[in-house]
């Protein structure tokens, strides 16, 4: 009596086909497999097989065949990390009528933090180690009041008077660029905190915003460096 047999076909890599032939109708998939490999070359633990939708695991139940063979398709696998970084890429390069993109905050650095949460959270430690200089800047300006304060009461005669003017003078320019630098401070910081739309990170958000309302009240200017 002459031996059945089954057949499968596989569809490969290069889009050609080739049939195999098998004596069970019941096919492993680790059979299959090793037949796959004998003339791809390709290992096992690479190849991924696809039949109607359905991934074929080794672990999985034998493939079954019919009256017609079924379609394997031979996929391998490949490294690859989280989708969209290609579309980004391409999206960043110049195209037809547009202009080049200076702008990659949206992309993600090796560990996978999008690049925009990593420049704020440098302009926030910049911040905040600058936190001792503000400081001394503060104490630098109550000094200069009280010099002023002690120039107008001492200062009787037209000199004195004079000199109190032109100290006066130098604290209200001094009260206006700290003011412009505050701005641009308080702007900075509220950039950074943008970033920290995480849970983990609310706690210093709250902290840094007490620390900006702390630097608005009246007579705390802590923005510029005191020219002697």
């Amino acid at each position: 009596m002459e031996e059945q047999v089954h057949q499968v076909i596989v569809k490969l890599l290069d889009g050609k086909s080739k049939t195999l032939n098998f004596p069970s109708p019941w096919i492993p998939t680790s059979s299959l497999k090793a037949l796959i490999h004998q003339f791809t070359r390709i290992p096992t633990h690479h190849q991924l097989l696809l039949s109607n939708g359905r991934h074929l695991n080794d672990d999985a139940s034998p493939l079954l065949t019919g009256p017609h063979p079924p379609t394997v398709h031979l996929l391998v696998r490949l490294r690859g990390g989280k989708g969209g970084f290609g579309s980004l890429l391409r999206g960043a390069a110049t195209k037809a009528g547009q202009k080049k993109t200076n702008n990659f905050d949206a992309c993600r650095d090796m560990s996978g933090r999008r690049l925009r949460h990593v420049n704020a959270e440098k302009r926030m430690e910049e911040w905040r180690a600058g936190a001792e200089e503000r400081r001394m800047e503060r104490v630098a300006e109550e000094f200069i009041k009280k010099k002023v304060k002690e120039a107008k009461k001492g200062g009787g005669g037209g000199g004195g008077k004079g000199g109190g003017d032109g100290a006066e003078k130098y604290v209200e320019k001094y009260r206006k660029d700290s003011a412009k630098c505050m701005e641009e401070v308080e702007k900075s910081v509220r950039e950074s905190l943008a970033g920290f739309v995480g849970a983990k990170r609310k706690g210093k958000a709250a902290e840094v915003h007490s620390y900006v309302l702390k630097l608005k009240e009246p007579n705390i200017l802590g923005t510029m460096r005191v020219k002697e």
